[in-house]
């Protein structure tokens, strides 16, 4: 993917002016850790590197080729469940990811997700390899989340574009589904990650993709410089998800992870938007998170 130049604008009273052109990152900034309370101490000596090992393989891995200007920072909090056979483990795991927000001094999660399904084999003092054309049960889950993480991000600062990154994660359950391994497979309830980015690349949910664009582009970044027209923006993503949600199941993996990621800051942010009527807006398209909403629609 070529180089993409983000150009911001700090709008004052007066006039709009150009202030920075950012070359997008393909490095990662992830912090690991991995809890070892379920297994024995045999188990824990044999996985006394795995933190580091992980750690190593996705920081050091040049997963594209950019110019370097701000590493995409990203969390991988992992739970061993057990030992499953010599060598080979269980584990569920947390992914989240974040993005700075332009003009103000915060971070916005991006992508919160959690995989209960993860088994690997991992040999101690051995390194993690990049295996791009053949399936390994613990490079390959990493590559995916990895390529997850920058497509999710990429969408944030131009609408679709993280399109190519998803498309190399779909590559990689593609050769996921060729093994019997849980998370895999596609399924026709709860999470599989063959089943979300599955959905990721469906015409029918680029809506929701293209109103990620406007939320955090069009909307966070611009909240401390022009809140009138970063308001107009976050209710457009809202109106675009509508539309969407009227034409998809309501399992839809793709729905549910932008509002698991997204419903207390959108709540949070909205406190800000003159009609309070956006939070019954909120309800009918997400209802799952209704009662938080509620409690910000009435809260002073």
């Amino acid at each position: 993917m070529s180089s993409r130049f983000l150009t911001l604008f700090i709008v004052t009273a007066a006039a709009a002016a150009l202030v920075a052109t950012q070359v997008r990152a393909q490095q990662i900034d992830c912090t690991v850790k991995v809890n070892y309370e379920s297994v024995g101490a045999s188990h824990k000596d044999l996985l006394q590197d795995f933190e580091n090992a992980i750690r190593t393989y996705v920081n050091e891995y040049q997963w594209g080729t950019d110019p370097i200007e701000e590493k995409i920072r990203c969390t991988f909090d992992i739970f061993i469940q057990g030992a499953t056979g010599e060598n080979r483990y269980s584990a569920q795991v947390f992914i989240g990811s974040q993005r700075p927000v332009y003009g103000g001094n915060k971070n916005t999660a991006v992508v919160r997700l959690f995989d209960e399904a993860w088994e690997f084999t991992y040999l101690k003092d051995r390194p993690i390899n990049h295996s791009p054309y053949s399936f390994n049960d613990l490079s390959s889950f990493l590559d995916f989340y990895v390529y997850l993480i920058l497509g999710y991000d990429y969408d944030t600062y131009e609408s679709l574009a993280g399109t190519p990154w998803f498309q190399k994660a779909s590559d990689v359950a593609s050769l996921g589904r060729s093994t019997s391994q849980r998370g895999w497979q596609p399924i026709t309830s709860g999470y599989s990650r063959a089943q979300l980015v599955t959905e990721l690349l469906n015409p029918k949910v680029a809506g929701i993709r293209v109103a990620s664009y406007h939320y955090h582009f069009g909307g966070l970044d611009s909240l401390g410089t022009d809140p009138q027209k970063a308001y107009g923006n976050i209710v457009k993503a809202l109106d675009v998800i509508g539309k969407v949600r009227e034409n998809i199941e309501a399992r839809n993996l793709v729905f549910k992870t932008f509002f698991d990621t997204k419903y207390m800051e959108l709540a949070d942010v909205l406190q800000g938007y003159p009609d309070r009527t956006i939070y019954l807006k909120l309800s009918r398209i997400d209802p799952s998170h209704q009662k938080t909403y509620d409690e910000y629609r009435v809260k002073e």
